[in-house]
């Protein structure tokens, strides 16, 4: 399947968490991660995060000057199955394109700025986005060659789950964070 090249780029605790028990963002990241992540944010397409990141954290999803001299904003991409995006959301502002993949049989009748665009796509019999299909749409409509996928855990366990990944960046912070409900890197059902 021709789809395009996708990283997969996260941070997590030294006992694999990704947030504070509640699902709650916290800092796990180096300045020096911080300044990779922005890079390659600034060298792919797009950036990818599934609606409960967007919820969570409010992210910009941007490229910032202080680490990156000349950025270049990535298109940002929300996986939002039934279109539960804040119309004042951090990540819908308009710094840059951002496209909301919703459920092909969802109505979404928010009023988002003109950079905005709502693109209904198949579901797979989970009623979740099909990544495959999303990833022809993005490589033929929006000519996406390079993806940067940043999270959360469900999303991040979708694209390994499926094989639907080039290359995986994860940065070990020195903490120890614990929970036995806690988000961790692949919110899946694991593998047997």
């Amino acid at each position: 399947m021709k789809r395009p090249y996708v990283i997969i780029n996260c941070a997590m605790s030294a006992d694999g968490k990704i947030a504070s028990p509640s699902g709650k963002q916290i800092r796990l990241s180096s300045e020096g991660d911080i300044k990779r992540m922005y890079q390659l944010r600034n060298e792919n397409d797009a950036v990818l995060v599934g609606i409960n990141t967007v919820l969570s954290d409010n992210p910009r999803l941007t490229v910032k000057e202080k680490y990156v001299k000349k950025p270049i904003q990535p298109i940002r991409i929300i996986l939002d199955t039934h279109c539960r995006t804040p119309e004042d959301a951090l990540v819908v502002n308009k710094d840059a394109k951002t496209l909301i993949i919703t459920g092909e049989k969802n109505t979404c009748n928010k009023k988002f700025n003109s950079n905005v665009e709502i693109i209904k796509c198949e579901t797979d019999k989970n009623g979740l986005i099909n990544l495959e299909k999303m990833l022809k749409i993005l490589l033929l409509d929006y000519e996406i060659k390079n993806l940067m996928v940043e999270g959360g855990g469900r999303v991040i366990w979708s694209f390994l789950k499926n094989r639907l990944f080039d290359e995986m960046f994860v940065y070990i912070a020195p903490v120890v964070i614990g929970g036995k409900s806690t988000p961790t890197l692949t919110r899946g059902e694991g593998v047997e």
